[in-house]
């Protein structure tokens, strides 16, 4: 049993390779440093995901510590390995008693150069043979090699959004069982029962709407495969709370900087647009049938979600072509990826 060890990387991303060198490594240590190299390379995923990934995977380790090396070099290839094992060891700032790597470095003679002072274990790559190079190169050939926690990262979005009975609702869930993924339902059809009905929605309403839906989201999240479908977006629900209210009550610049906000946090990958040339069908929400009525807040929409800069696909036609364009342009994204 080695009293300190270390294992570094820049984990970009951390993959279950790493995570089987960290487990074996904290088997052989006292105490484990491992090391998050990070520079200042725009390419390289934002390093405090990565130092929350590597926490997380470490959690039940006790003898693990992450810690974080910053370099000022734009990237791995300009790296200098000196000046980057001094600090590494200025920051541990005990003897390092062995020091851990992939086999990959084998026979180069870099460890053995930079920390002479210590026993070099190399643990073979082929036992979970993926590279984090391979997976940026193609995230979800790669999937299964990432924790779950790190899949999240790549995990798409794909918002579907339109004018009230345009289909949303049944090609989400449709979408979400063809590509065996999560999705997040439109939250204001929950809030709209439980207040009464549509008629009978008061401002705060739409605020819980706002809430709960960005909750729904972050627990389908969880459980997502590769995509997650997602019925509405905050815009969506700004635009319709413009329609109910149009006083001067100063909650109204609240609630649309909080809409605002929200889609911005969103990010989403993917708009879906779904025009209006289906039949309107009323279920107990909907209160805009008329085909004018339909047909100007279809403009209205597109016209608030191009003032916030988001760019969508339109999809049209009749339910079976919905469903096999939308199906192909999710393909196009992940493929994109």
């Amino acid at each position: 049993m080695y009293e300190v060890g270390m294992y570094g990387g820049s984990f970009n991303p951390l993959h279950l390779g790493h995570v089987n060198d960290i487990i074996m490594a904290g088997n052989q240590c006292k105490k484990l440093y491992v090391v998050l190299s990070v520079t200042d390379d725009p390419k390289e995923i934002d390093h405090r995901e990565r130092y929350m990934w590597l926490k997380n995977v470490t959690a039940h380790m006790d003898n693990v510590e992450v810690i974080e090396i910053f370099d000022k070099n734009t990237s791995k290839d300009t790296y200098d390995w000196e000046a980057g094992a001094k600090d590494i060891k200025n920051a541990i700032g005990k003897k390092i008693d062995v020091v851990f790597s992939g086999d990959d470095y084998e026979g180069k003679n870099i460890w053995e150069k930079l920390y002479p002072e210590s026993k070099i274990v190399y643990f073979p790559r082929d036992v979970i043979n993926i590279s984090s190079t391979e997976i940026r190169s193609n995230p979800y050939k790669y999937y299964d090699y990432l924790p779950t926690i790190v899949q999240r990262h790549y995990i798409k979005k794909v918002c579907v959004v339109g004018t009230e009975s345009c289909g949303k609702s049944t090609l989400v869930r449709n979408l979400a069982t063809y590509f065996n993924t999560t999705h997040v339902e439109e939250a204001g059809r929950y809030i709209c029962d439980d207040a009464g009905g549509i008629d009978n929605m008061q401002k705060y309403h739409y605020f819980e709407i706002l809430f709960k839906h960005k909750q729904l989201e972050k627990e389908a999240l969880t459980n997502a495969n590769r995509v997650m479908i997602i019925d509405t977006d905050s815009l969506i629900t700004l635009y319709y709370y413009n329609l109910g209210f149009k006083d001067n009550d100063p909650l109204n610049q609240a609630f649309t900087n909080i809409a605002e906000g929200i889609s911005v946090l969103n990010n989403y990958d993917l708009y879906l647009f779904l025009e209006p040339d289906v039949r309107w069908v009323q279920d107990g929400t909907r209160t805009y049938g008329e085909q004018s009525v339909r047909e100007q807040n279809n403009l209205d929409l597109k016209a608030l979600l191009e003032k916030n800069g988001i760019p969508y696909v339109t999809i049209r036609g009749n339910y079976q072509k919905r469903y096999e364009d939308s199906k192909k342009k999710i393909l196009e994204l992940m493929r994109g990826a």
